[in-house]
């Protein structure tokens, strides 16, 4: 029973914390990021992470109701927002996750990859979540 309420209040702290600064402005200006990127780079920064930056994949698991599936990202990401390409709406996925939430998920992304990854690790990370 103490595990479960630790859990649980774990969960609430994260979600508290994140709405405290729901979406800080990107460290990283789009401009600044290569079109084009290293898919199998991308992958291992999804698979893997980097220093304190959580995998993606952590949270993005195919089928979890707790995030969305990512399957298919990238024929959604060119329609989600208007006037964004499905480039620019990966960029601000990753590095301003609060600026477009995903129908029915709530603002609970990490949002401090723009802080650890460079402007090419986010390319590459872009360019793999377009071949999803």
């Amino acid at each position: 029973m103490q595990i479960l309420r630790l859990i649980l209040i774990t969960h609430v702290l994260i979600i508290v914390l994140t709405a405290c600064n729901p979406n800080p402005p990107s460290v990283i200006n789009y401009a600044d990021v290569p079109r084009e990127g290293d898919v199998a780079q991308g992958e291992i920064l999804f698979t893997s992470g980097k220093n304190s930056a959580p995998p993606c994949i952590l949270c993005h698991i195919p089928e979890s109701p707790a995030s969305p599936d990512l399957a298919g990202f990238a024929e959604r990401a060119d329609s989600q927002v208007e006037g964004q390409s499905a480039h620019e709406y990966a960029f601000y996925s990753i590095t301003e996750p609060a600026q477009f939430i995903a129908e029915g998920y709530g603002n609970a992304m990490y949002n401090q990859y723009d802080e650890i990854f460079t402007p090419q690790e986010i390319a590459d990370l872009i360019a793999y979540l377009l071949t999803l």
